[in-house]
């Protein structure tokens, strides 16, 4: 990981200093990388940490032996807290990179009402390490403004001692054309030895829209393939 660009901009007239930091990620493993959950400290002369920001995700696609430029959030800070002294901090910059397993979990029908939850047996073995314990659809009742809600719930157990940061389940709503009317994910990490229900929702439908539809489910599993860190001294943007 290399360091494209470090620089702060200020303090303006309310004492704000606004700080733009971009490295270049290259892979340099066998797999596409497609997600980064990268960190950044913020440390003064004395290495004292300051400020920064944790858990920045960003989806990203960089093939093996390719390099991409990635842009490190940062929060805005104010000149007193560091006491004036920004042209001597430095930034210390964290970046894990993951590659992504994608499954497909199916298209189902719609439950027809909010008395018939639909039980789906797609159960699946990733590995030695994922299991889905199946899905259900339900259809919540229809509340005042005359509208329903669709709620997906999947159930997956890690059963290895790998630790996955991100589990992502995606729902894909479509009419009986097959044109996406909504989409909606959610994701977890999953620690060794842990079980989590995945619940993706649909919003604000009116049954009659609902009609014949079904609901496309994916599942990607992100495992770390490698991390790098680089430290860098802030200088004054021209």
């Amino acid at each position: 990981m290399k360091v494209v660009k470090a620089e702060y901009n200020g303090p303006d007239s309310d004492g704000d200093i606004n700080l733009e930091l971009e490295v270049a990620l290259e892979n340099n493993s066998d797999h596409e990388i497609e997600f980064v959950k990268s960190s950044c400290l913020l440390l003064d002369k004395t290495g004292i940490a300051l400020g920064g920001n944790q858990d920045n995700e960003d989806q990203i696609f960089i093939e093996p032996g390719e390099t991409e430029e990635l842009t490190i959030y940062t929060p805005w800070m104010r000149a007193h807290e560091i006491g004036g002294e920004i042209s001597e901090m430095t930034a210390v910059i964290d970046a894990t990179m993951y590659r992504c397993e994608f499954h497909k979990l199916g298209e189902h029908s719609v439950p027809e009402n909010s008395d018939k939850p639909l039980i789906i047996e797609n159960g699946l073995d990733i590995g030695d390490m994922i299991k889905v314990m199946g899905t259900s659809l339900v259809m919540e009742p229809v509340d005042e403004d005359g509208e329903s809600r669709i709620e997906v719930r999947v159930g997956i157990r890690n059963v290895s001692d790998v630790h996955f940061d991100k589990v992502e389940l995606k729902a894909e709503l479509l009419d009986k054309k097959g044109n996406e009317i909504d989409e909606s994910t959610d994701y977890q990490s999953a620690t060794a030895f842990s079980g989590r229900i995945l619940n993706p929702s649909f919003y604000g439908l009116k049954p009659s829209r609902l009609k014949n539809c079904t609901v496309k489910l994916s599942l990607s599993l992100f495992q770390p393939i490698g991390s790098e860190t680089v430290t860098t001294e802030l200088k004054k943007a021209k």
